[in-house]
């Protein structure tokens, strides 16, 4: 009869929850990507606009992205948010918006890129500060110099 050692995963790789290993900074890129692209797929499949389907799944992603990356990676998580909605709306615009030519493709991906900055700024927001509480709660390094016991003062 064998007895399961219970196994501590390092911080540095430790997800939100410290028991649970985290995704590497790759992968939760992927997923916020992912979650963003299928809320636009959803929009311009529905109604032919990037609206709520978007917003949702960039929200989604962006989160779950910055739960989900390991401690070590977070930054990631936190840098990532704008790019991800712009490679969103590029999609978006050009798989589901009307074909109207190079330059009413830029001014389209141009016009809805400046409409959604508020977007942008909450999940950016929201990321970056699930990013730093992850920081203060869980510390890569000891706090006391050299792992050593300070001194005690009599």
């Amino acid at each position: 009869m064998t007895t399961k050692s219970a196994t501590r995963i390092p911080t540095a790789d430790a997800s939100a929850l410290s028991s649970v290993r985290g995704w590497p900074s790759w992968a939760v890129i992927l997923l916020a990507l992912g979650l963003t692209l299928a809320g636009t797929a959803v929009d311009g499949v529905t109604t032919g606009l990037l609206a709520w389907g978007l917003r949702i799944g960039f929200y989604l992603g962006v989160l779950s992205a910055a739960l989900l990356v390991r401690r070590g990676s977070v930054f990631t998580a936190m840098v990532q948010p704008p790019l991800v909605l712009v490679v969103g709306i590029v999609t978006g615009v050009l798989l589901f918006g009307p074909a109207t030519g190079l330059r009413g493709n830029v001014i389209s991906i141009a016009s809805t890129v400046i409409n959604t900055f508020p977007t942008m700024a909450v999940g950016t927001a929201v990321a970056v500060l699930v990013g730093l509480i992850r920081i203060l709660a869980q510390p890569l390094r000891s706090t006391r110099a050299g792992g050593r016991t300070p001194p005690a003062h009599s």
